[in-house]
Order: C-alpha cells, then sequence, then structure tokens
C-alpha cells in the first residue's frame, strides 16, 4: 500500500517584506510505516511568524495538525486525532509523519501566519 503527496510553493508579498514557502519535491509515494519528511523551507520570516501544518482529508474541512516558530518545539492541535503521528524537523519548518498509516493519506498545507500583520499564505500539499 502506497500513500501519495503532491504539493505546490507559494510567494507571498506582504507590508513586511516578501515571504516565501518553497517545496523542492512536488509529491510523494511512500510505503505504510516508512516516515515522510514534507519540506516546508520558509524564508522572510521574523519571530514574531508562525508556521502551521494543516491536514485536509477527501470531503473535509482542513484540520489543524500543529504550528511552530523557528527553533522551537511545535505545539499540536489537541483535537486532532493523529496528533502524536507528526512532528516537524529540528532547526526547520518540515512536517514529520511517523510511521505512515493509509489514514495518513489527505492534502497537506504549509502556511505562515504573522503574528503582527495580515501575511497569510498556504501551500497546499497533496
Amino acid at each position: 500500500m502506497f500513500i501519495y503527496v503532491f504539493i505546490f510553493s507559494v510567494t507571498i508579498e506582504t507590508v513586511l517584506g516578501l515571504i516565501e514557502l518553497k517545496q523542492t519535491e512536488l509529491s510523494w509515494t511512500k510505503s505504510v510505516s516508512k516516515t515522510l519528511y514534507i519540506k516546508c523551507k520558509v524564508t522572510g520570516l521574523s519571530s514574531s511568524n508562525f508556521v502551521h501544518w494543516y491536514q485536509q482529508k477527501d470531503g473535509e474541512a482542513p484540520r489543524g495538525i500543529l504550528y511552530v516558530t523557528y527553533g522551537t518545539s511545535p505545539v499540536r492541535d489537541l483535537n486532532h486525532p493523529d496528533k502524536e503521528d507528526f512532528d516537524v524537523s529540528k532547526g526547520a519548518y518540515d512536517l514529520k509523519v511517523e510511521s505512515l498509516k493509509k489514514i495518513h493519506s489527505a492534502v497537506y498545507y504549509c502556511a505562515c501566519w504573522d503574528g503582527h500583520s495580515d501575511c497569510n499564505s498556504l501551500a497546499p500539499v497533496q
């Protein structure tokens, strides 16, 4: 059994400057029980910026997985049923999905939220 992941990148111009979320790989195919890293290279953020990860399964609304600021531990969404399956790479914003399961098949969104302005940027990962 395989899980498929697709992505694209977004660049956003904000009042504070240019914030870019960049995806280097456009899709993944991984076997169940493997670990998957979904890269989200972010440039132009300040210490007040947050990077959020969302998951959207077919026919459902997006739901939060976790958020993080650079160099801190992620804050997991306590309402996500599989919250313990997700983490971020140390020193980066990449989403780490531990021990892939069929239930992880979804679209994943890397998003930037600025704590001091209306900078909003979403980069879907499917």
